[in-house]
């Protein structure tokens, strides 16, 4: 896939089906919006291509409503790529880009500089300075280049629309499946392994420390993951949250890798969450708390062999 993050010097030629927006936790209906994309695109023997934005345009227009992230920009590219797109166009959405009107975007942007011939947009789309930009805007700019734009209204999934709203919801309440169902994959929290407090090590089940910040984190708890480092794919079983066995000590996301040693200090990692085990508990001491260790890694290896079993991939 072809990664832009900037408009091209030269406007692109006039043949690609294009759509836009954050894509934030690359969904089942992004999906499914993609592959309309997609079959425009073959018609037009150009390239299938995203339009997307970074920071969220909320950080900038309304910072104290602005959603902590499903995924990172290198996690949506990563997902935008499986799914077929030939090129994501990454726009920095900053105080010069919010003043830009909207017509601006549609002819400037989304059709002159990207070549789109073809627009596919959402019934609510809105976009340019105030929002006042909206899919008459955009079938007005296309038309004055014999271009066309289709109107994707979005798949259901439990009785309502599949929106990142709702897999952060669910990510957020610790339905760790539900977020799965709705993003058709598990839900990865992304970080860098960081030092903690020694607390795991201690209690003779190291843990890695993982620093994940604006991206939204599953309710506090147990949970059985695969982790990916250093090209390994690795079982997990992950404490996240508060510890009040242990007053003194801060919220952490830990990880204890299954059947294996090493140093992985200052790694990134991808934690894919696949089942929520239990709530954080507050226990009577070490000796008992140890033993619900011992009782949360057995778990973790019976969810994640279960899932394994259906056949599915991180």
């Amino acid at each position: 896939m072809e990664i832009l993050h900037d408009l091209p010097q030269a406007p692109l030629p006039r043949r690609a089906a294009l759509t836009f927006g954050n894509f934030d936790g690359v969904h089942i209906g992004h999906a499914a919006l993609l592959s309309v994309v997609s079959q425009a695109a073959r018609k037009l023997h150009g390239p299938c291509t995203v339009v997307t934005f970074d920071p969220h345009p909320l950080r900038l227009l309304r910072p104290e409503s602005a959603p902590l992230a499903v995924d990172t920009l290198a996690g949506r590219l990563a997902a935008l790529q499986a799914l077929g797109v030939d090129r994501t166009v990454v726009l920095r959405f900053d105080a010069d880009f919010a003043a830009r009107p909207a017509e601006w975007f549609a002819r400037d942007v989304l059709v002159r500089a990207l070549g789109a011939s073809h627009i596919v947009t959402g019934p609510d789309a809105r976009f340019g300075r105030g929002g006042c930009g909206d899919a008459d805007l955009l079938r007005r700019v296309a038309a004055d280049s014999g271009g066309h734009v289709e109107i994707f209204q979005g798949i259901l999934h439990g009785g309502a629309f599949v929106s990142s709203s709702r897999v952060r919801e669910a990510v957020a309440a610790g339905d760790v499946a539900e977020a799965a169902s709705l993003l058709g994959r598990p839900f990865c929290l992304r970080g860098d392994v960081v030092h903690g407090d020694g607390i795991g090590t201690s209690l003779g089940f190291p843990t890695a420390n993982l620093a994940s910040p604006g991206q939204v984190q599953p309710a506090d708890g147990v949970y059985a993951a695969l982790a990916q480092v250093g090209g390994q794919t690795l079982d997990a079983v992950v404490h996240l949250g508060a510890r009040p066995t242990f007053a003194a000590a801060r919220p952490q996301v830990e990880v204890h890798l299954l059947d294996w040693t090493g140093d992985i200090y200052g790694c990134a990692v991808d934690l894919h969450v696949i089942k929520r085990l239990r709530g954080v508990q507050r226990f009577a001491g070490t000796t008992e708390l140890t033993a619900q260790i011992r009782c949360d890694i057995e778990g973790a290896r019976s969810a994640i062999e279960a899932w394994r079993g259906e056949a599915r991939t991180p």
